[in-house]
């Protein structure tokens, strides 16, 4: 990907005080999308992807993410788990159905037989990674936020048990007080999925920010700055980074790779643990 990709536009401004971690989502979903992620890791922008191992160009991308993980130690990748989006190589396309279906099943009680399908799914996604990554991931979340409602959030703690995992897992629970109809959903899921995180043994991210509806035109500026500024050290910033494509979701990440390139934001040496030690 050119250097023109991502234009960059005035001086550095620094949103937040904090060292944090700066997480661009996505990573693998397609070329240009991880072209960009790579470029924006490189340059130091952001310190962290995480990674969508079912769609098509995954073992190509993750080849290239892997030579760039070596060059820069303290990136974080992470493991996002996808239960919400068809993709080329999605292990049981069965379980894929909108984030609305999810929200609606969170209220039922969960099936045995349901739970160990969205167990065998996170399975498939881990070992795709770990084969194409050559590790384990650093972190783990879910593609949507999914790995926040009852069965994934079961999913995922059994996926992590039996792995030996030694990463941490992302909550979504806003720090800022910015009001969001997505955190009427997310803020009391992520409670239940911290709480049971730290029972379990298992790090998470200390503050979030990000939530935003995918409109050009937002003040996505103003919305990181409000986020930023209530964060400690450690905290979560989700951005979307991505090469120029029509439709909204494709002028949003374009918007957010332009803002990436021009930022200076102070971002933890390494993101793999930023609050430990």
């Amino acid at each position: 990907m050119p250097d023109s990709a991502i234009p960059t536009g005035g001086e550095p401004t620094t949103p937040g005080p904090s060292p944090i971690v700066v997480c661009a989502d996505d990573y693998g979903s397609s070329a240009a999308t991880s072209a960009v992620v790579r470029q924006l890791l490189a340059s130091g922008r952001i310190n962290a992807t995480t990674c969508l191992v079912e769609a098509g160009p995954w073992t190509a991308e993750a080849r290239a993410l892997r030579d760039l993980g070596d060059a820069h130690r303290g990136v974080a990748i992470g493991l996002h788990l996808n239960l919400t989006e068809a993709l080329a190589n999605s292990f049981d396309a069965s379980l894929i159905a909108p984030i609305a279906s999810h929200i609606a099943r969170a209220f039922l009680p969960v099936r045995t037989q349901y739970e160990n399908a969205v167990h065998a799914a996170f399975r498939a996604q881990w070992d795709a990674f770990v084969d194409g990554f050559g590790r384990a991931p650093d972190f783990l979340d879910g593609h949507e936020h999914v790995h926040l409602f009852p069965a994934p959030r079961r999913a995922l703690f059994r996926l992590a048990a039996e792995t030996g995992f030694a990463g941490w897992v992302r909550q979504c629970r806003t720090t800022s007080a910015r009001p969001s109809l997505k955190r009427l959903i997310l803020d009391p899921l992520s409670l239940r999925f911290a709480r049971e995180a730290r029972a379990r043994g298992v790090a998470t991210n200390p503050g979030f920010g990000g939530l935003r509806r995918f409109d050009p035109t937002e003040d996505v500026a103003s919305l990181w700055r409000t986020d930023l500024a209530a964060m400690a050290e450690g905290g979560l910033l989700m951005v979307h980074p991505g090469a120029a494509a029509a439709g909204r979701a494709g002028q949003c990440r374009y918007q957010e790779a332009r803002m990436l390139a021009s930022l200076d934001l102070a971002m933890a040496e390494d993101a793999r643990q930023p609050w430990r030690g």
